[in-house]
């Protein structure tokens, strides 16, 4: 719900163009404060209490608390402490630094919400970054010399500091789609971790896991699960319901939305609105548009207003460079632009907090296109997912030279780790980068090892379960990401019930093979039975891609495209890949595969140098025709 940029250390740095930086975040009010150590440029976006008496820093006894996000269980920790203190407003945040001063950092377990926190506490001389559960809200930092800078984005840091691409974090973004958990594009600029903490004191600092959940398999019956399930789904919903603002939801036509979209409607008895990107020309290469029809529908049932967002080769040229500006990744996942283009019609019809369907994945048996880690045998999963004995690098690019297909297999059975983090994105680009994959796969490496470790003592035995909760640093943290920035660049707060950690934590218990014994989401189809209407139980998945190929199949920007690379191509050969670069001099057509999604990435990633390498300065209404001539 808010942005946040400051600092601790000896040395007071002036915060007002790193505050305006991420004024989108909370245009509602602003504030900067300064201390001995420390210094926090606050923006608020208001939703609970939207009085001044909402704004925050909220201080208790020498402890100061900033807070990006929500706690969704506010009123009950008020009624839980109302004897011993008293609240003045009726902010989500202000218990906070009473529970901190109460309990310690364990009071993080009593919440239920997505946050990130920055707690000063004077008196100890201790300073703190935490991150929620499942790293909804991002919280980035950076160690310098003589001062720890911190903030919501990367590009308020910027305002504060010297940032140097990371070449190999830029690779990794092509390698897997994303960018895993806790790495950014920048040498020496991390992401708090999901659920964990930064503790800093006296220059120093290390970081802490908080949520350490210990998640035993449960054998019981469907009645059982279906009905703890419900029941928990329900209670998730309504929690996030809790605004002194419009609430609307995010309506793609799956199981996971159109649920939502059911019981927010069942528990709240508002006809609240709900916002549908219909991407045109997407049938050409789906033959699928359940996307749009099945929201119609439901709408209609269910008595929702529906606005469907026409994107088309027009959206994608008249916003592409702004968005690009904004993101501080690399956009090669063209599911961002839904999230941008549905949070500024909803903020134009007046919704300021928005319900949508991330998580439900996980929980329920994972992604499609990871079912293949189900057919190695769980003795040989289990032990290699943490073994570097079967995995050679230089064998790797062997077989990508005589098949890439042989590269997949290799990887799958002999390093799982490695081909769970790139397993979005495929054999994109990783064929045509064979002289950066070893430092890549050093990297990812070095951190898939630690939330795999962190899995299996979570999750136990189960493997495949393990395999759903490391999702939780990479896919899903990706989408939390793309969630949170393109929705917050719209000044609009995204909740998602479906990563409520007491949900998570019941199916996690689940046994794996429970869940897809009756295919890819069997046991939610299973579970909504008598809830949901058939023709979304039984509706083909649709989902959100661009059909890049046909909205750039035009020969005018097929040739502005061409002269673009021609002239910018260097970028590749300097930052990201020189075998990349000499696969597109020598054929151009590589970036044409996929649907020339490798072309948008690219593209993509050519803008991002201009913008943020050359330092070109563009107002954000130029059109992506306009930028390639430049």
């Amino acid at each position: 719900m808010c942005g946040i940029v400051g600092f601790f250390g000896e040395k007071i740095i002036s915060l007002d163009s790193a505050g305006a930086a991420i004024k989108h975040r909370g245009p509602d009010m602003q504030g900067i404060k300064y201390s001995k150590n420390w210094g926090v440029a606050f923006q608020r976006l208001s939703i609970n209490d939207l009085s001044e008496a909402g704004m925050q820093p909220f201080e208790y006894d020498g402890v100061f608390v900033y807070l990006n996000g929500e706690i969704y269980n506010f009123k009950e920790l008020k009624e839980e402490h109302k004897d011993e203190f008293k609240c003045k407003s009726g902010s989500d945040v202000e218990i906070i630094p009473y529970l901190f001063r109460k309990y310690g950092i364990n009071f993080l377990n009593k919440l239920n919400g997505m946050f990130a926190i920055v707690i000063l506490d004077a008196k100890c001389n201790k300073y703190y970054l935490i991150r929620d559960r499942f790293g909804q809200k991002p919280l980035f930092y950076k160690e310098e010399s003589k001062n720890f800078i911190f903030s919501s984005e990367i590009k308020a840091l910027k305002q504060i500091s010297v940032l140097e691409p990371d070449k190999t974090n830029l690779a990794i973004n092509f390698f897997c789609n994303y960018l895993p958990q806790p790495l950014s594009l920048y040498k020496d600029v991390f992401g708090v971790n999901p659920g964990c903490y930064i503790e800093y004191c006296d220059g120093d600092f290390k970081e802490i896991r908080w949520y350490n959940p210990t998640i035993k398999p449960l054998e019981i019956s469907f009645d059982e699960i279906r009905d703890n399930f419900i029941k928990l789904y329900k209670d998730s919903i309504n929690l996030r319901l809790r605004s002194d603002v419009p609430v609307g939801v995010y309506l793609s036509g799956g199981l996971d939305s159109t649920s939502i979209a059911k019981f927010a409607k069942e528990l709240s008895g508002e006809n609240f609105k709900s916002f549908t990107a219909d991407i045109k020309d997407k049938f050409s290469f789906e033959n699928n548009n359940t996307d749009v029809e099945i929201p119609i529908k439901i709408c209609k049932d269910l008595g929702l207003e529906n606005f469907i967002l026409p994107i088309d080769f027009d959206y994608y040229n008249k916003n592409m460079i702004k968005f690009i500006k904004n993101y501080d990744e690399i956009f090669v996942n063209s599911g961002v632009l839904v999230f941008y283009a549905l949070s500024k019609i909803s903020r134009e019809n007046d919704v300021k907090v928005i319900l949508s369907g991330v998580g439900g994945d996980e929980i329920f048996g994972g992604y499609p296109w990871q079912s293949l880690m189900r057919k190695i045998p769980k003795f040989i999963l289990k032990n290699n997912l943490l073994s570097d004995l079967f995995y050679n690098e230089r064998l790797c690019n062997i077989l990508g030279l005589i098949n890439p297909k042989l590269v997949t297999a290799y990887k799958l059975v002999a390093a799982p780790d490695i081909w769970h983090s790139e397993s979005l994105a495929g054999r994109m680009f990783s064929t045509f980068m064979e002289d950066v994959s070893g430092k890549v796969h050093e990297r990812i490496r070095k951190y898939s090892r630690i939330y795999f470790m962190k899995s299996q003592e979570i999750i136990g035995d189960d493997i495949y379960n393990q395999v759903n909760f490391a999702n939780y640093f990479t896919v899903t943290g990706s989408q939390n990401y793309m969630a949170d920035m393109g929705s917050m660049f719209n000044s609009i707060e995204n909740r998602s019930p479906l990563l409520d950690f007491r949900l998570v934590e019941l199916m996690m218990s689940i046994p794996d093979n429970t869940k897809i014994e009756n295919g890819q989401k069997g046991l939610m189809r299973d579970i909504l039975k008598g809830y949901m209407p058939d023709y979304v139980l039984e509706g083909k998945k649709s989902g959100p891609g661009m059909p890049i190929n046909v909205w750039l199949n035009d020969e005018a920007i097929k040739g502005k495209l061409d002269l673009f690379l021609d002239k910018n191509l260097h970028f590749v050969k300097d930052y990201l890949s020189v075998s990349l670069y000499d696969n597109i001099k020598k054929n151009k057509d590589i970036l044409y595969s996929s649907k020339s999604m490798p072309l948008f990435a690219v593209i993509n990633f050519l803008i991002w140098c201009k913008l943020n390498i050359e330092n070109i300065s563009v107002s954000n209404d130029i059109y992506l025709t306009e930028f390639l001539e430049l």
